[in-house]
């Protein structure tokens, strides 16, 4: 779950080793169809779609998938795409989604009911292998079909955000064949999409290989461009390292950066290189407190933490697109609401909560309690892009007495702390352009649940309202109150509003990023 750049989805980020055969990797397109040559920040881990909840698996998947629907990246209208029109019942309990009936699978298959049926049975036989697909059929009771262009969704309760989720990549349609194979087989490449590129070849740790459908005509409504993708191979590389991805776009082994860092964007722009960027929706880069740890059980003690934070003083390591936070979800988030007096600094007032809470100053600064020091242990993973932010942070919580220690793991014991639990903060984004992604973080029910609450709270009951309501005003006053509960109880301590920020060569047009801020590589084409 999304970290550095999103927080890798669920606050796991990924570690991959740069070597040579990273830039090896990027063809030189000397025979056969010119290649689009894009850079990934660390290894996708798992390409399918529905499994994986990584920025760079994601960015794959989503020149795989088509989906039930669109999201407008301008309006937030759902608009369509596979389905054609749908009704949604008032008390937002079942869904009825018409068909188009000329989509297929890459292998040929029709796209129907039946195959769109399966996809959605799919993402609820994962369970917590599909964290967020979990969180989007949830009280899923039944998928009716009535027949071959129809297929209808009913729930055992209100939910609301499930129209908006079918068009999230997690929900992209996987062709009945691939269904069949194991969730392992599916992570390592064994996927028959629907979309306008087909899977060639995955090499963990190295590169992706796609090429374009040249039977695709069935793009979303928002797309520009129709018929097959003009540019016939996608070859993503892994370049864990900003300066060699930088370095690699100014001298052309690369065409596309997917993951530009503030400190290249000069460089970049100098050379002539095209750097973009679009605010992501969904959760901010937030500090998420253990419930379960000693010190960070008591709300005082998250809530000091909180008010310890001077965040606009994050922004002097943030890039020229990004900015701090003003709340836990982004601008660019529906629902929004600037909480910026929430989220105020105030030195004072957190050693006066921290006092109150029984952590007096100890001879060294350090906070101590029953002779415990305030130590807490922030894990992320040993690639994090965002761990200057966290040194600005440990230098802050220092000041009013807390000892805030960096913990960077490798791939595997980071995936294991966090799940484990091993940690008093973890550091997620979530992206989602709705607000119903703070379910997906702060429902202890959810299937991440990083808080690790195990008692249902106030924010429980908010979210559960917010999910079953459609009414816009009344669900922007949910949002708003959901939003405040998780900055009050200190569930979410926000950092900072982190951008998708792409650099092209000048040889490149026509990407754009979608709703979610990914980039979409359909409309790609050369300069001529």
């Amino acid at each position: 779950m999304s970290a550095s750049r999103i927080v890798r989805a669920a606050g796991a980020v990924l570690a991959a080793s740069i070597t040579a055969s990273g830039l090896a990797a990027c063809s030189d397109n000397s025979t056969g169809p010119r290649s689009l040559r894009i850079a990934l920040s660390a290894d996708p881990q798992c390409l399918d779609p529905h499994q994986a909840p990584y920025t760079e698996s994601l960015h794959v998947g989503r020149q795989l998938v088509a989906n039930l629907t669109d999201q407008d990246p301008q309006t937030g209208e759902i608009v369509p795409w596979i389905a054609t029109e749908w009704t949604v019942s008032d008390d937002a309990t079942r869904f009825r989604f018409t068909l188009r009936d000329d989509a297929t699978f890459s292998d040929g298959t029709p796209i129907d009911a039946a195959a769109v049926a399966a996809n959605f049975e799919d993402l609820r036989d994962l369970g917590a292998k599909s964290p967020f697909g979990l969180s989007y059929v949830s009280g899923l009771r039944s998928i009716e079909i009535p027949d071959a262009r129809t297929v209808e969704f009913a729930f055992d309760a209100p939910n609301a955000q499930f129209l908006q989720a079918t068009s999230m990549v997690t929900t992209g349609l996987l062709a009945p064949a691939t269904l069949e194979t194991s969730p392992e087989e599916r992570c390592t490449g064994q996927l028959i999409g629907s979309g306008p590129f087909v899977l060639d070849e995955y090499a963990p740790n190295a590169s992706a290989t796609l090429s374009s459908r040249t039977d695709y005509s069935w793009p979303g409504t928002t797309a520009t461009h129709t018929g097959a993708a003009t540019i016939e191979r996608l070859e993503f590389s892994v370049m864990t390292e900003s300066g060699v991805r930088s370095g690699a776009l100014q001298t052309a082994q690369i065409d596309v950066d997917t993951d530009v860092q503030a400190q290249d964007e000069s460089a970049l722009s100098g050379a002539g290189i095209e750097v973009f960027a679009r605010a992501r929706p969904g959760i901010v880069y937030t500090l998420l407190a253990n419930d379960q740890s000693p010190a960070l059980s008591d709300p005082a003690v998250r809530r000091a933490v909180n008010h310890a934070i001077d965040r606009p003083e994050l922004a002097s390591v943030l890039s020229q697109h990004e900015s701090y936070a003003t709340s836990v979800l982004s601008a660019a988030t529906p629902g929004y609401v600037d909480l910026s007096a929430d989220l105020a600094y105030g030195p004072d007032r957190a050693a006066t909560e921290l006092d109150a809470a029984g952590w007096l100053q100890g001879p060294d600064g350090i906070r101590v309690r029953e002779g415990n020091p305030l130590t807490l242990r922030l894990v992320f993973a040993a690639t994090e892009t965002r761990s200057d932010v966290y040194e600005i942070v440990q230098q802050q919580l220092a000041r009013v007495g807390v000892d805030l220690q960096l913990v960077p793991l490798h791939t595997g014991a980071n995936l294991e702390a966090q799940n484990n639990g091993d940690y008093d903060f973890v550091c997620w984004a979530v992206t989602r352009p709705d607000p119903e992604v703070l379910n997906t973080v702060f429902s202890s029910a959810s299937a991440g649940n990083p808080n690790r609450r195990t008692e249902p709270a106030r924010i429980d009951e908010l979210l559960d309202e917010l999910g079953g309501i459609t009414e816009p005003s009344l669900r922007q006053r949910l949002t708003d109150e959901a939003a405040r509960e998780v900055i009050d109880q200190g569930y979410a301590i926000p950092l900072v509003e982190q951008s998708a920020v792409v650099g092209t060569s000048a040889s490149v047009d026509g990407i754009v990023l979608d709703a979610s801020s990914r980039p979409l590589f359909y409309g790609a084409r050369f300069a001529s």
